[in-house]
Formats: structure tokens, sequence, C-alpha cells
């Protein structure tokens, strides 16, 4: 399978790089948006491993430095893949929290169980794109431990929903000062395309390194819709896809369903950075993910939601998988 994904990330990123491009225009609007993950989201009554995301973001409008004068025209040069070629630029930054318990509420941790831990960051980057591909360059800085008020906000929804409260909080990952840079590169080729409906596949190389997580891996999405040319697809906090904004006004409605590997070499929330959380897990280096869900779009408004499941974070883990539903909303402005 990663040879397959490899060979597919391949041919359509030489497609994208040496394909001439269509011309497109900047779209002029700022963007606000919500994404919230949640296993109660997901189609399974679950709670338990990564159990709440939320984010917060703002995203500038599109420059473009190859035809704008603009004393921010040096910012065309941040890219890996066509910094030396027409593309639109934009960027972003977004408050978030994700938040990880153990499948069981007591106080006495159950062996093999899940860390519970919180991560509180700043998620900034840039995005770069053109008419069939999209590049996003980032980096999360935050904190881990209770100063990611995980605990708190579990604690006082669960309280106030009348739900079970965690017990094991206080074997939480410890306070870690976290510097995470990551890279998305993301290729489109049509299947088909017409006025009325379309088909896309879109391919995606994703890698990280920091003391959070290093990884890559690849990903894998086909949308069946009108008009896919508004945007790269969902936004996601976790997985291994996490596409850009909607940079058109024009409707949209797709279907969407994909997934792909991901190898693992290391990650904070199984391998613990204490004495209390290193429990020695043997780390999953390969990870498979799933995703499914529907995306509308119209006038800078932007309305979603996605369905994934990926397989263990590592070999002990008691549940085989793990599922997580994301509802996304946005609005855009002048």
């Amino acid at each position: 399978m990663i040879k397959l994904f490899i060979t597919v990330f391949l041919l359509m990123f030489s497609i994208n790089l040496f394909a001439a491009q269509e011309e497109i225009k900047p779209y002029k609007k700022h963007t606000l948006s919500i994404l919230s993950e949640n296993d109660i989201f997901s189609f399974f009554k679950i709670d338990r491993y990564y159990t709440n995301g939320a984010r917060i973001e703002y995203t500038s409008y599109e420059y473009d430095y190859f035809n704008e004068d603009n004393k921010m025209s040096w910012a065309k040069n941040v890219s890996i893949v066509h910094y030396d070629k027409p593309h639109l630029t934009r960027f972003n930054i977004s408050l978030n929290q994700e938040m990880y318990t153990a499948s069981k509420h007591g106080y006495t941790p159950v062996p093999n169980d899940h860390l519970f831990a919180g991560f509180l960051y700043l998620n900034m980057g840039i995005f770069n794109r053109t008419y069939n591909s999209e590049e996003h360059i980032g980096v999360k800085v935050g904190i881990t431990g209770p100063y990611s008020f995980a605990e708190d906000i579990q604690t006082a929804l669960h309280a106030g929903t009348g739900q079970l409260v965690f017990q094991g909080w206080h074997d939480q990952i410890d306070t870690e000062f976290i510097f995470n840079p990551y890279y998305q590169y993301t290729g489109r080729a049509y299947i088909f395309k017409t006025s009325s409906i379309s088909m896309d596949f879109l391919g995606t190389f994703d890698i990280a390194a920091g003391n959070l997580d290093v990884h890559f891996g690849g990903h894998g999405l086909l949308r069946l819709g009108h008009n896919l040319d508004v945007d790269f697809g969902p936004s996601r906090m976790t997985l291994a896809y996490d596409g850009g904004k909607a940079h058109s006004d024009d409707f949209s409605f797709y279907i969407f369903a994909g997934g792909g590997p991901r190898v693992v070499l290391y990650n904070l929330y199984v391998q613990g950075n204490s004495p209390v959380t290193r429990k020695g897990y043997d780390i999953n280096f390969l990870r498979l993910e799933a995703t499914l869900g529907f995306m509308f779009s119209y006038k800078g408004y932007r309305v979603g939601y996605a369905w994934s499941q990926y397989t263990r974070d590592y070999k002990q883990q008691p549940h085989k998988n793990h599922s997580i539903g994301g509802v996304m909303l946005e609005f855009s402005f002048k």
C-alpha cells in the first residue's frame, strides 16, 4: 500500500509540477473558521483516545506576489515546490486544543490503556496555490500538560452534561513546550469534469518533525460533486490531510472518500515524557487512515463534515481502531 501511494503521489507531483497551469485569480476575502472534532460526532458512540479537538482560525486573503507590488513580495519564495513559479499565497493562524484520554474513567490506570494528554497551541502557516496544487507549510507551537487546560474543560463539560467524569488526569502527559514544523503538498488530477458534475483525485504528501510528532505519509481523496475548483478538500487537525480554505464564492457541493498510510517515528501521546507516562508502549510504525464526508460552500460560507477512522497508535492498545467526526464552519469576508 505504501508503494502504491508513493507511486501515485510522485506521478501527480510530476504532472502538477511540469504541466502548464491555468490562469487563476486571487481570492480577496479573509476567512474565519471553526473546526470541532469529537468522537461524539462519529458513527459510533465512544469516549476514549483522541476524544476532542477544537480550532478557531483566521486565514488571510490571497496575494499575487508575482503581479502585485507589495512589501511582502519576498514571501513568494517561501515554497519548496513553487518558489520560482507563479502561485497565490495566503497566511493562516489558529488557536487549537487537543484532548486524549484512556478508555476507562477510573482513578487507577488500566494496563496498556492510552495516556491522558492535553495540547494547547498556535498553528501558523502559509498556503501556496496553483490551479491544480496546494502547498501548506506550517508549525505548531504550544504546551502540553496541565496548562493545556484539557482536564479543566473536559471535566466541566462532562459534569455539566451529566456524563461520567474521567478520574485519571493526575497521570497526564507532563508539561512540555512543543515546536513541531510540518509540510503538506496536494496535487489534483481530474477523472472527469463537466459543467454539472465532476470527479477528481487529491493526492497529498505529509511530513512532520518535532518534539510532539515525527511522521511522513500519503493520503488520497476522491471527490464527486459540482464545481470542485472551489477548494482543495476539508480541514482536519490530527489526520494526514488538512486542506485549505475556499478560494471562490461559487456554489459547490461534493462528497468525498479516501485514506492512506502514515509512518510514525515518534508520538509523544504514546511514548510519554515523564517517569509516570513512559510506559514502554511499542509504537505502531504504520498507521492506516480512512475518511469520508461532504462539503457545501456558497458566497464565502462553507459547511462540512468528515468521519475518519484509523488503526492502532501502539501495539498494546486495547482497541484495534478509533474513529472521530469533524464538523467545520467557515465564513469569508472583505
